[in-house]
């Protein structure tokens, strides 16, 4: 599938949590802090700034999509069974609203791991899995309605495995004991629509439903209708990897291949007809463009030997080679550009990057042993690490601007790194101690015709997130004195910041209107909860 990710390096990061440090210039009390900020200012308060909005020993803090409210697990425990992963928890649900409220309980026996708590996208539900039964990956699910405050969760399924409501929040798929279920939410009612079932997918405008079945069933792919009553139309058998264009006029899945045995088949079908027609053999990687209008996928693999990459056509029409033994590949935000790792060595996890300008741009290879990469948001930049071995060994930011004749060295020495919102900077971690606990938080201007050093933002940093206006960022500062984090506000135009709170469980998140709160976790002390923050300066 694409590579779909901001790119970041090591579990430090695996997070994307938020933070900042103790010890402003300008005051300070207690022990542990480290580092110093580049745009703290005279009189800086630190920390205490937080609002206990719910007490209790919580875990797993979660935030709805508009920030309004937030769930979390009290007296979370490990399940005492083997075999199972060992970050699962299980405990009470909890929620509050945002920047107050009463929190309330919402269900018992609920997990942390994925599957188990989902958040709709335009933030009107909450579904979760009480009872959840780690050995059967199965719980009750519960639907809540966010708008109504003195609305008590719903009972929609007893032994549910798989949860997924349409893109516009109006009805929900669940897999309930192997079937799947489809109705409107909030309280159906659900129809059963097919059995023997594990995931599904919407297509954007969530008039078609698509799942596959388990591998009992010949792990097989349908389609239904969602607005008329008709039989499920099976697609094909002994199905991997499905994906709906965004534009929902085509789905292509990967079948097993019968000519070449470990490998897989690409098919695809017009979500109009749903007719079948193989695209190409050998394939392990393929996705659509953002907008629907492009195809890549890998051709011509076997078990022991990556593919190349072929660009066509979302419709399946033959393609053009762009990229030769290729791992992965993922189209730039507009759609405009598709980036890849091609001569790719399993062994060293890295390859040569390569870009191809769309419709029908040459290949360009901008870097050499890079094990990762992102896009900016226009489509205009992709930055990636390299490693360098001579003079000694160090693994550096690039940068590549198309037009330009090749890539430039942003920095050496890289931990971390993406872009801010509308591509006015490339910001990254470097100068790392104490194991990448505390580094240099820098920025590069992009808006200048002449690049000058990037600048140093902050110093001894953990980790950030950003805003969406991409205007601040949350930052953490690993403790010395324990295993806790302070946590505070930076903001990019005044180059002021300041701290929030200290000895934090991370991560922390942006909350509330505009981001302008701040959600966080204290798990030691006397005053154990969830807490929040202004998040503005």
């Amino acid at each position: 599938m694409q590579l779909r990710r901001l790119v970041v390096v090591g579990a430090l990061m695996a997070l994307s949590v938020v933070g900042c440090k103790r010890g402003d210039s300008g005051g300070g009390s207690g022990g542990g802090g480290t580092g110093g900020s580049s745009g703290s200012g005279k009189g800086a308060v630190v920390g205490g700034m937080g609002t206990l909005i719910a007490p209790g020993l919580a875990s797993d803090l979660r935030v709805a999509p508009d920030g309004q409210f937030v769930t979390f697990l009290l007296e979370a425990k490990k399940p005492r069974l083997d075999g199972i992963p060992p970050q699962m928890l299980l405990g009470e649900l909890h929620g509050v609203p945002v920047p107050g409220g009463s929190p309330r309980k919402l269900g018992d026996s609920v997990t942390n791991v994925p599957g188990g708590q989902l958040f709709s996208k335009d933030s009107r539900y909450l579904f979760f899995l009480t009872g959840y039964n780690p050995a059967v990956q199965a719980g009750a699910l519960h639907v809540l309605a966010l708008t109504e405050p003195t609305a008590e969760p719903a009972k929609l399924g007893e032994q549910v495995t798989y949860m997924l409501p349409s893109p516009d929040g109006k009805l929900l798929a669940f897999v309930d004991n192997g079937v799947l279920k489809l109705g409107p939410l909030p309280a159906g009612p659900f129809k059963d629509v097919g059995g023997e079932v594990s995931t599904a997918q919407f297509t954007q405008d969530g008039k078609t439903l698509f799942f596959k079945r388990r591998l009992v069933a010949a792990g097989g792919l349908a389609a239904v209708s969602v607005e008329k009553p008709e039989a499920p139309r099976k697609l094909g058998d002994y199905v991997g990897d499905y994906e709906v264009s965004a534009d929902g006029a085509h789905v292509a899945w990967q079948a097993r291949s019968e000519a070449e045995r470990g490998m897989y088949d690409l098919f695809l079908a017009d979500v109009a007809d749903l007719k079948p027609r193989k695209v190409a053999t050998g394939t392990k990687a393929f996705g659509f463009s953002k907008d629907g209008k492009w195809l890549a996928r890998t051709e011509n693999g076997k078990p022991e030997v990556l593919g190349d990459l072929y660009l066509g056509p979302s419709d399946g029409s033959p393609g053009r080679k762009v990229g030769e033994r290729v791992e992965e590949f993922s189209f730039s935000p507009d759609s405009q550009a598709l980036g890849f790792l091609e001569r790719y060595d399993p062994t060293a996890r890295a390859g040569l990057m390569s870009v191809v300008k769309l419709p029908d741009g040459a290949t360009q290879r901008v870097g050499d042993r890079v094990p990762n990469y992102t896009w900016g948001s226009d489509g205009r930049h992709v930055a990636f690490l390299s490693r360098f071995l001579k003079p000694v060994y160090s693994v550096d930011l690039m940068l590549y601007t198309f037009g330009a004749e090749k890539a430039e060295k942003v920095q050496a020495g890289v931990f971390g790194y993406g872009f801010t919102p509308g591509n006015s900077e490339v910001i990254f971690r470097t100068n790392c101690i104490r194991e990448g606990r505390a580094c240099d938080f820098k920025a590069l201007d992009l808006t200048q015709q002449t690049r000058a050093e990037p600048a140093t933002w902050i110093q001894g940093m953990y980790s950030y997130k950003l805003s969406s206006d991409g205007k601040r960022v949350l930052l953490s500062y690993a403790r010395m004195d324990s295993d806790t984090y302070d946590v505070g506000v930076y903001d990019m135009k005044s180059k002021a910041r300041k701290t929030l709170d200290q000895k934090v469980q991370i991560p922390a998140y942006f909350a509330g209107p505009g981001d302008s709160h701040a959600v966080y976790l204290v798990t030691q002390g006397q005053k154990p909860g969830v807490y929040v923050a202004p998040a503005t300066l």
